[in-house]
């Protein structure tokens, strides 16, 4: 039986003790496929067992991501060339195909008999029943000249692996150039960026003094209290340098909204939906933890994270809270004030981490989007009444969806008349691309990262503020 397949610790073991990262490859990836795991997760658990058995598994993790990201495309090319639908095959033979497919038309220098033969090997394992199936399919695959299977003759949306609910919002809100653009940047390899304290050591000193433990770095795109990690990335948080100088492991964008919100000295700040605290701590730590957060998230085990963060890096000027932030109001126990600052990172449809999280490329519905747009605009809206008077809202997403940007704060502002958007130009990194379009929307108080620009994930910020005076 299918549901039978486990992902159990005895049998990863051996799995990795036998350098067997095809299999272990396949068990993460049934896992994300056929049990709706989060790709992220199954990796930590593979790393974790692997590091304590001196192993590594850096095929495996490449042909994870790989297939997940390419997997759009993959079921195109396999019913195009085979005339074999993936959805219709029992989960062991679509997975082990979609994974086959990978190396086959992605994989450097791995020969076809070598992916064929494997592959079969697995199928045999998990369903025996269906290997004759796979054997038949990959053969089928791989006898077709290579050039039905050349990319660029397809239909943009395929070259770069976005389903159309994906591809139709990006070519509707940015066009067709600018989609294929953004398509293409999200299927390079996400950079890892790492936040420090910039009260403690500046960029070129931090690169330095991680080159000593043998992790090589690079200045970021655009934040100058970050770097971007190139080499050594196992050893980072063990590192010593790692809890000396405050480091986080975060995106630019994310980077961004902290410097957007601009926090003081004494500042009264209310982050919703913190966890795990990436900006709750990088505002901490940009005002030397002189200041009092209020870390508000849903999820008790995820506000653990801010508290074992908030430890780590020393910081006593936030405190968690848990609570719903699309109800909460000034008769929670935590809002006995109102704030110079209320931050609000809303959940969205992820459409900016597709680099980095490539479920998303198959998980996304509109069903989903449609549930998120409501919540959205109450946590906004929830949120505003914590603002005092003169006080700041930022609002942020990692979407590209106008919808769930522009669109959320075009709607909220025309029911919100005490609040406006602000020009954000002179919170901006001097590094950041500012072209005539970006300067004019900054101007309104908005900037929208796009990752064949900024290199980095898709981020949008928005600053608003509340009038001072009100009627």
């Amino acid at each position: 039986m299918f549901d039978d397949i486990r992902y159990k610790k005895k049998e990863l073991i051996k799995i990795i003790s036998d350098d067997n990262e095809r299999e272990l490859c396949f068990l993460m990836l049934y896992w994300v496929y056929e049990k709706d795991a989060y790709s992220n997760l199954v990796i930590k658990k593979a790393d974790k067992i692997a590091s304590s058995a001196g192993k590594k598994i850096d095929f495996a993790r490449a042909m994870l991501y790989g297939t997940l990201t390419y997997t759009f495309t993959i079921d195109f090319l396999v019913r195009h060339l085979t005339k074999e639908e993936t959805e219709s095959m029992d989960p062991v033979a679509r997975t082990v195909i979609r994974m086959a497919v990978w190396q086959i038309q992605f994989g450097n220098n791995i020969p076809d008999y070598a992916v064929v033969d494997s592959s079969v090997e697995i199928t045999k394992k998990y369903n025996q029943k269906a290997a004759g199936y796979v054997n038949a399919v990959l053969r089928k695959f791989t006898d077709c000249p290579e050039a039905k299977r050349y990319l660029e003759q397809f239909k943009p949306g395929i070259r770069v692996s976005l389903k159309p609910e994906i591809y139709g919002i990006l070519k509707k809100d940015y066009g067709k150039q600018e989609a294929l653009e953004i398509g293409k940047a999200f299927l390079e390899p996400a950079k890892l960026t790492v936040r420090f304290d910039l009260h403690k050591i500046d960029q070129k000193g931090i690169i330095a003094e991680l080159n000593k433990e043998g992790i090589t770095a690079v200045k970021g795109s655009f934040i100058p209290d970050c770097v971007e990690i190139t080499g050594g990335l196992n050893g980072l948080e063990n590192s010593e340098c790692f809890n000396k100088y405050g480091m986080f492991v975060q995106g630019q964008g994310a980077m961004l909204a902290s410097h957007i919100a601009h926090p003081r000295v004494a500042d009264k700040i209310l982050d919703c939906c913190a966890a795990p605290g990436g900006k709750s701590t990088h505002m901490a730590q940009m005002c030397r933890d002189d200041l009092s957060i209020i870390a508000v998230d849903i999820n008790e085990a995820r506000l653990k994270l801010v508290r074992d963060n908030c430890k780590r890096l020393g910081l006593t000027s936030i405190e968690t809270f848990c609570a719903d932030a699309s109800k909460i109001n000034k008769d929670d126990k935590d809002s006995r004030r109102s704030y110079d600052i209320v931050l609000c990172d809303v959940p969205c449809s992820g459409l900016g981490l597709l680099g980095r999280k490539p479920d998303i490329r198959d998980k996304f519905t509109f069903d989903e989007l449609d549930e998120l747009l409501p919540l959205q605009y109450l946590i906004l809206e929830h949120a505003s009444k914590m603002v005092r008077p003169g006080g700041a809202l930022i609002y942020c997403t990692c979407t590209l969806n106008t919808d769930e940007n522009e669109n959320q704060v075009e709607a909220f502002l025309s029911e919100h008349k005490r609040f406006h958007t602000v020009p954000i130009d002179k919170y901006l990194p001097e590094g950041l691309n500012m072209d005539e379009e970006r300067q004019e929307k900054a101007a309104n108080g908005m900037i929208t990262l796009l990752p064949h620009i900024d290199k980095c994930e898709g981020f949008f910020i928005c600053r608003m503020e509340r009038d001072r005076k009100e009627d």
